[in-house]
């Protein structure tokens, strides 16, 4: 019986400790931010990024973000996973997302994209504005029938090219229709 009271209690305390995070971030960063318990499908969200994680803080200058633990971060057509991550420039339009994770996972898909970009690695570097991504540490990118794995990977996502190597190999496999 004292088992089960700790084991409630503890999770009674990590539920509160998580929804005085979400509500202290939503009363700093409201309108620029959403937060709830599931997130929206990536069609509904419109020049919004929707953060959930386990810890959040901002700079006084409001110039820089950070979050850490189960960490998500979703924009208008792009869907991030991580552990951690630091966001450079106003959170409605983020100049820079740097995170990391064992691994950190991208998902990127336009409106006029038949197949989405999914990639991986342990240091993602995102530009939203610039339309890049960077992924440096075991780097692998699957677009359609195209898969791109390297140590290092930059991917221009608006003329989908890429260039990718380091000190290991390339392999960029490509399958027909």
């Amino acid at each position: 019986m004292d088992r089960q009271c700790r084991i409630y209690d503890e999770q009674r305390c990590r539920l509160a400790q998580r929804w005085r995070i979400y509500g202290i971030v939503l009363c700093f960063l409201y309108p620029q931010i959403i937060i709830a318990a599931e997130p929206p499908p990536l069609a509904v969200l419109t020049d919004v990024v929707f953060i959930t994680a386990r810890q959040a803080w901002q700079a006084s200058d409001e110039a820089e973000f950070a979050a850490r633990g189960d960490l998500l971060l979703r924009g208008v057509d792009w869907e991030i996973r991580a552990d951690e991550a630091r966001i450079i420039g106003h959170l409605r339009d983020p100049d820079t997302i740097h995170v990391s994770g064992a691994p950190a996972r991208i998902v990127y898909l336009r409106a006029d994209d038949d197949e989405p970009l999914e990639g991986q690695s342990a240091l993602l570097e995102f530009r939203p504005r610039m339309d890049t991504v960077r992924l440096e540490g075991e780097a692998r990118i699957v677009k359609g029938r195209q898969s791109i794995s390297s140590e290092v990977i930059k991917y221009l996502l608006d003329r989908d090219t890429f260039a990718a190597g380091s000190v290991g190999r390339v392999r960029v496999v490509t399958t027909p229709r």
